[in-house]
């Protein structure tokens, strides 16, 4: 009975400890930041306001309705008027198309940035959840070194005290104690820092206790640098944003060079005297652009194309660094990352435990191997860690980032 009531206690604990963790996958991660991270936010707030201007600028002005009336007298004799009239400004009818077309491209401009900054989002949440994932797992790694190397002090302590071992030797494994314990301690702030950091990004409470599923291998390969910088031309969002604001202001410049025309209200209404005269009214009102032709309007959009198109330029010369240099990186880290998968770490570390227990090495040779582990775990953790950023950083750049979530709009 007792073993059945041991794994019945097991059960328990292990239920107990489970209550309240919420286990992540990296597609619900990404899926809960674009519900709730307060940037996306934001930028939906903006295309919000871009879809308003838009339905704003098509919408033709209202109508100014006009009454007016005279009641005179004069020694006894009654003389009098009233007049009504509507009117309309009859500009709209042909400078509200630039503007609509200035306002659609602006609209489609915060859909690009919007789309950006989604892509922005998924390689945060990736960046954040592959550190806290790795580090959870070089933690606990450290961490079961630790126990096993605070099991062979105590034993050092019982072979000091019997003489076996010098107090130089039981100090120095002391020491490597400290120092393991130090490493396990500073992986586990890595992890907590990092999880806060996904936590964040993804609009969970700070006290939400969170178990990440390992995330999945990469399925994008990438290509040559040529190809990928045509591939970032071609597909970054941030790019097509300002090709559209481009198109915007030059659709905007139009609009404000026709609203220089003289404004024109066109006025009809009735108009019915005491003496029964009666009839139609119809008056016509035209600015003279004698001072007034809305030379800053165009001044101002004249200067805000000249900023956009450098802004281009600008933007593409960036990418073209970026491409390279993340190229470059991915690389490296790729060969580093494949050249480290013939070394068995726990190999060494239980081969210097059982080694030095028996006596077949000594306290130098020992701690040489404990190094040589503890050093090699946070190494191929690192090594890890920056392929895989390596690889997200790349196709972040190239302007493909979006598209391996895809399946996750």
């Amino acid at each position: 009975m007792r073993p059945q009531c041991l794994l019945l206690a097991l059960c328990v604990l292990f239920a107990h400890g489970a209550i309240g963790q919420t286990t992540l996958s990296l597609d619900t991660a990404i899926r809960q930041a674009f519900e709730k991270n307060l940037d996306l936010q934001r930028r939906a707030a903006e295309l919000k306001k871009a879809q308003a201007r838009l339905d704003e600028s098509s919408r033709p002005p209202n109508p100014v309705a006009n009454y007016s009336r005279e009641d005179l007298v004069l020694n006894n004799a009654k003389v009098g008027e009233w007049i009504a009239l509507g009117s309309l400004p009859l500009n709209f009818l042909w400078d509200r198309w630039s503007d609509v077309a200035s306002k659609e491209k602006s609209l489609e401009a915060q859909r690009q940035l919007f789309d950006h900054a989604r892509g922005e989002v998924v390689y945060l949440v990736k960046d954040a959840y592959l550190k806290a994932h790795h580090f959870t797992l070089l933690a606990a790694e450290l961490d079961t070194a630790f126990r096993t190397l605070g099991e062979i002090a105590t034993t050092a302590r019982h072979r000091m005290q019997d003489g076996d071992i010098s107090q130089y030797e039981m100090k120095r494994i002391l020491v490597e104690v400290n120092r393991l314990r130090f490493a396990a301690q500073e992986a586990g702030l890595e992890r907590i820092s990092h999880l806060n950091q996904l936590r964040s990004l993804i609009g969970l409470d700070p006290s939400t206790s969170i178990q990440l599923a390992p995330p999945p291998a990469p399925s994008w390969t990438p290509h040559a640098g040529d190809s990928l910088l045509q591939t970032a031309l071609k597909h970054r969002k941030d790019l097509k944003a300002v090709e559209l604001l481009i198109e915007s202001e030059s659709s905007f410049l139009t609009h404000s060079r026709i609203k220089g025309f003289p404004t024109v209200n066109f006025s009809a209404g009735y108009k019915k005297q005491l003496d029964q005269f009666a009839g139609p009214v119809y008056q016509l009102n035209m600015e003279i652009p004698l001072f007034r032709r809305n030379q800053s309007e165009i001044a101002n959009s004249e200067a805000d194309m000249n900023v956009l198109e450098r802004q281009r330029r600008a933007l593409i010369n960036q990418i073209g660094a970026e491409i390279e240099e993340a190229s470059l990186r991915y690389r490296r880290y790729e060969l580093l990352y494949g050249d480290q998968g013939d070394i068995n770490l726990h190999t060494v570390f239980s081969t210097a435990v059982y080694s030095y227990e028996r006596g077949e090495l000594s306290l130098v040779e020992f701690i040489d191997g404990l190094n040589a582990y503890t050093d090699g775990m946070k190494l191929r953790n690192e090594i890890e860690i920056k392929y895989r950023q390596s690889l997200y950083q790349l196709s972040r750049v190239s302007g493909i980032a979006w598209n391996n979530e895809s399946n996750l709009r």
